[in-house]
């Protein structure tokens, strides 16, 4: 894992908390939402090796036994640092830029020499939001990047061949009732949109295998907002 300065990792939680009025930043924390997942990479790979044990992934010390390089930036937090409420954040403040914290990031990045030996190709990068990295994308698109989806990824950026598909971190915490799982007929209720945004390959790729298993229906329901409900049920 690349040892990358302050201002791309722990920097940007605590710019998230500044812009939230947070005095103390010694109790700044990630905050949690759907992207955490890189923060969890990044938490393990700091943890000493005698609290690793079970980890999936292995580190070495020394870059030329590594196969894969980590670069442990905080790409979808990053994009939430300014709240959506602007009004709250003092204007003699200076505001965060996450174009900035992209625009530097590779400028260090291309410094390195690990990734200049294969142009980042033996590199790793999160990037869960579908914004995430939006402005430097064309350079750093050799590396293997962690997405939520290809929905806004070009073929020529993101592929199945080099890159991981890494889902959203779940928010709800497991329900198991007085049933259990394996007796319920109904297997999941979901409130949205079935194309979100952008429409993936993967996704469509995912509804339709669902269409497909003979013990699943899949009803939509049009609202008067224009959601639809999706009822995913047990034969």
């Amino acid at each position: 894992m690349h040892d990358l300065p302050k201002k791309f990792t722990t920097g940007i939680i605590e710019n998230h908390g500044l812009a939230r009025g947070h005095s103390n930043l010694s109790k700044v924390s990630y905050p949690g939402h759907q992207h955490m997942g890189e923060w969890y990479l990044y938490s393990d790979l700091s943890r000493p090796e005698s609290d690793r044990v079970g980890s999936p992934v292995v580190k070495v010390n020394d870059p030329e036994e590594a196969d894969l390089f980590y670069v442990p930036v905080f790409s979808s937090l990053s994009l939430t640092v300014n709240p959506v409420q602007v009004g709250k954040v003092p204007v003699s403040d200076p505001v965060y830029s996450d174009e900035k914290m992209q625009d530097e990031l590779v400028e260090w990045l291309e410094k390195q020499e690990y990734w200049r030996r294969n142009n980042g190709r033996d590199h790793v990068l999160f990037a869960g939001d579908p914004n995430a990295l939006y402005r430097v994308l064309d350079r750093v698109k050799n590396a293997v990047l962690l997405l939520s989806d290809f929905g806004r990824v070009r073929s020529d950026q993101g592929s199945l061949v080099k890159d991981v598909i890494v889902p959203y971190a779940h928010r709800i915490n497991v329900y198991n009732g007085d049933i259990g799982v394996d007796e319920r007929k109904t297997l999941l209720f979901f409130m949205g949109n079935r194309y979100r945004k952008d429409v993936s390959l993967l996704t469509v790729l995912k509804l339709y295998v669902m269409l497909l298993k003979g013990n699943i229906y899949i009803v939509f329901e049009k609202m008067k907002d224009q959601i639809f409900i999706c009822r995913f049920i047990y034969s």
